[in-house]
């Protein structure tokens, strides 16, 4: 009797320890796809504000990555927010600087014509293997020179 409630006994831990570590290491754990969204946002908002910050003109192509899987990333840019989607999971960052979609004309701007041209522009899509480019211009704006970000594919 004792063999076979000790046999009883181990295919319960057996299955406790089972469903303990079929949690723990659920989905979402071996391949953090949320995680790594959340970096892939962070690494172009980081490249976007050092470029802005570096307080000169130029432009930078940003390379949309994979993740660790090999899953395709989709990437979309507004003036408010960056966010990006693999799947069913999602990730959103707001960037610390203003990132325009438009196209600046040559024209002196302010504060209203910038928000037109914003709330008009469209958002910006693009995917894993496609490229971002981020131009910093040095735009008229309010009687003044002021750098602005840019992003395009």
């Amino acid at each position: 009797m004792d063999f076979v409630v000790s046999k009883v006994a181990m295919s319960i831990c057996a299955l406790l320890v089972v469903s303990v570590l079929g949690g723990v290491l659920g989905n979402d754990v071996l391949f953090r796809k949320t995680g790594e969204l959340d970096g892939i946002l962070n690494d172009l908002s980081i490249i976007l504000e050092t470029s802005l910050w570096s307080g000169c003109e130029g432009n930078t192509n940003w390379h949309v990555p994979f993740l660790s899987d090999g899953e395709n990333v989709d990437i979309s840019v507004c003036d408010v927010e960056f966010s990006a989607k693999a799947g069913e999971r999602s990730a959103v960052l707001r960037p610390a600087c203003d990132v325009h979609t438009w196209l600046w004309n040559g024209s002196a701007l302010n504060r209203t014509s910038v928000e037109a041209l914003d709330s008009n522009a469209p958002s910006i899509s693009t995917c894993s293997g496609r490229v971002l480019e981020i131009r910093i211009q040095v735009v008229a704006f309010e009687n003044q020179n002021r750098l602005f970000a840019f992003i395009g594919t």
